[in-house]
């Protein structure tokens, strides 16, 4: 088995007892060069720099194109282009949108509009509490709260929510979630299904239910529901991350699913793009950060140093820039020629496991063909077994551009397999195009 299969997918299973999967800060892309035995390439992720700052965690980050107003939600207080415009109460990632007339925010119950100068607090109707926006034809949709599924919609140009605008989304009685636009169309997420509506046309009755649209699929977390890869994603009510099409679509694996069952809080998503790469950015609390490749359906994670996930939570992406914030209320922008987050190292992991079976065979050599922005050194450890990895690391010189390093005499292996963990520290950009063991690199 010349070729050491390093994970291109993070993958863990706990209650199936079997070894973890780690591609942590790296994704994987086809190889074009010819240069991976698995022609596979594993590509560091951008590092980010910080550009502004706020004293409270960063709850929503937008960028409203044609105002060129960059929107941040820090705290309490809505900033435009770093002042202070208004205040957003609550706590907690903020669903917000943007028309040609206003930028809605739904918090604490209420709709909260922003004008171009103040932010306004609209109370909904007939005591209903507001639990998702979006918008539709430049028509503000606002969701309520509760298992009524009932929606209204500010009229564009207008800041008022007519009592008498409003529709209910009623297929099902299963509790309210979320809206999203998808294309022309608009999904609302109940704890059970999925129902699509459409526009009309009509000033009296904008929009009606698409006939045969409901789909026998809920959502567990309002915040997962991203518009991504021309559909959306989102977290289904049975823990499987799905994506949107004729049927839903199920991206997950089983590994993801035990970890979203084990999250410590909140669930969250945002979505952004690296050179030809769409991410849908998943953070599930006590678990980590894990990121779905629409180019691979391919899952990574994102991790910073020393942290269980990645600090950025929220963000966008415009002009080929993404942007993105957290809870430290730094609002950074990623880049792909960074090899650092902010000064913070990046430390990028990868493991592949050998089953042993049958009479072992030594372990004669393990070879890493290997790029790096500058000279650097690779770390490698491994463990046979139930054995835990030991605390010290082996590691090796790499020379910038392209090299090959190898370690030999590396013991035999005991059964059931043999578990390779191959990392780096250091502050260079590295690329990893495979694994040989027992052969020499060809």
């Amino acid at each position: 088995m010349p070729i050491l299969p390093l994970g291109i997918n993070a993958y863990k299973r706990s209650t199936g007892m079997v070894p973890e999967v780690r591609l942590v800060n790296l994704y994987v892309e086809p190889d074009k060069s010819g240069i991976s035995p698995d022609d596979t390439l594993r590509i560091q992720r951008p590092g980010y720099f910080t550009t502004r700052t706020f004293d409270s965690s960063i709850r929503a980050l937008d960028y409203r194109v044609g105002f060129a107003e960059q929107i941040a939600i820090a705290g309490l207080t809505l900033y435009v282009n770093g002042a202070s415009k208004g205040v957003i109460p609550g706590n907690g990632v903020v669903p917000t949108v943007s028309t040609t007339f206003n930028y809605a925010a739904v918090a604490d119950g209420k709709v909260h509009l922003y004008d171009g100068s103040t932010v306004s607090a609209l109370t909904l109707p007939d005591g209903y509490l507001a639990q998702d926006v979006d918008q539709l034809n430049q028509y503000v949709l606002v969701l309520t709260s509760g298992g009524s599924g009932r929606f209204y919609w500010i009229v564009p140009g207008e800041t008022t929510i007519d009592a008498l605008n409003y529709a209910t989304a009623e297929s099902s009685p299963d509790g309210a979630v979320a809206v999203r636009r998808v294309g022309d169309e608009l999904w609302f997420f109940g704890t059970d299904t999925i129902e699509v509506w459409q526009a009309t046309g009509d000033q009296d009755a904008p929009f009606q239910r698409a006939s045969g649209r409901l789909y026998e699929r809920g959502c567990l977390a309002r915040d997962t529901v991203r518009r991504f890869d021309n559909s959306v994603m989102w977290v289904a009510d049975n823990g499987e991350v799905c994506k949107g099409g004729a049927v839903p679509q199920v991206v997950s694996d089983n590994g993801l699913t035990e970890r979203i069952r084990k999250r410590g809080g909140d669930l969250s998503a945002w979505v952004f793009g690296i050179d030809g790469h769409e991410f849908y950015a998943l953070n599930v609390p006590g678990q980590g950060t894990f990121c779905f490749d629409a180019s691979t359906a391919l899952w990574c994670e994102f991790a910073s140093f020393r942290k269980t996930g990645w600090l950025p939570t929220v963000g966008y992406e415009n002009a080929g820039q993404v942007f993105c914030g957290g809870v430290d209320g730094k609002v950074w922008r990623l880049d792909p020629e960074a090899d650092q987050d902010d000064g913070q190292v990046i430390e990028r992991t990868i493991t592949a496991s050998i089953a042993v079976a049958g009479a072992s065979q030594p372990n004669t050599s393990l070879s890493l063909g290997i790029g790096a922005s500058a000279d650097t050194t690779v770390r490698v450890r491994w463990r046979d077994g139930q054995d835990d990895y030991p605390a010290y690391y082996d590691t090796l010189p790499i020379r910038a551009g392209f090299d090959v390093a190898s370690m030999y005499r590396l013991g035999t292996p005991r059964q059931p397999y043999r578990e390779f963990e191959i990392s780096f520290v250091g502050p260079e950009r590295v690329r990893i195009a495979g694994a040989m063991v027992n052969s020499a690199w060809q």
